[in-house]
């Protein structure tokens, strides 16, 4: 059964970074500046959540804006600055123009390259129990028993250990990264959150912040 999750009780938990993790994570919704204008909730919509990526270390950024981007002023997608810490939140960056959490659309999800810049070496892996709800060109659906869509794009499709209606456990291996679209792209996983919310009174299946929730699961497997 999809569950609700309340907008505005959600927005009242904490963000998880340990104290000493400033210089491993800027804030929720510091976008790149000129970038959109991210959502700076420090809600964890999602705590049970599962790393997406198997190991660390791993880079939440932007693929677009940063070196190497198709929005960037040149440069190297495997510029270091790319592979470094801290991580920044790139939900509601320009890219559309109808997600409703976000003030002017943006971005769906959160940019995450791997440890290294190396197309269908590292392993990207289920967030939770669940079943395989979609396997499209460019990546793959999960469905969690409480009905939240996980959604990894830019995979090798060539490496998928799932097929569609598979059930899946939390860590299990769905396939590698790489940079699998329609043109060049940065290596990186794109990953997204999709779930049920109330909003103005009525429940509406969106994209949510994954940023915060990231965090606290990258902790946990780096910690």
């Amino acid at each position: 059964m999809m569950r609700f999750i309340y907008l505005c009780l959600a927005l009242t938990f904490g963000f998880s970074a340990h104290a000493d993790d400033s210089s491993r994570f800027m804030q929720p919704g510091d976008l790149i500046e000129n970038t959109g204008k991210g959502v700076a909730s420090h809600a964890t919509f999602f705590p049970n959540m599962r790393f997406p990526v198997e190991s660390g270390p791993a880079y939440a950024n932007s693929h677009a804006y940063a070196p190497g981007g198709f929005k960037a002023d040149g440069g190297s997608e495997c510029d270091p600055v790319n592979y470094s810490y801290p991580w920044r939140d790139n939900f509601c960056e320009f890219r559309r123009a109808d997600l409703p959490v976000c003030a002017s659309g943006g971005h769906q999800g959160q940019d995450i390259r791997p440890a290294s810049c190396e197309a269908s070496k590292h392993w990207a892996v289920a967030a939770e129990d669940g079943i395989v709800a979609h396997v499209g060109r460019f990546g793959v659906t999960i469905q969690s028993a409480t009905g939240t869509l996980y959604r990894y794009v830019h995979l090798d499709m060539g490496t998928l250990q799932v097929k569609p209606m598979d059930k899946i456990v939390r860590g299990n291996r769905i396939g590698k990264i790489s940079n699998n679209w329609l043109g060049p792209l940065p290596i990186h996983l794109h990953f997204d959150a999709k779930d049920t919310v109330m909003l103005n009174g009525e429940p509406k299946s969106v994209f949510l912040p994954p940023y915060t929730s990231l965090v606290a699961s990258y902790q946990l497997i780096m910690d």
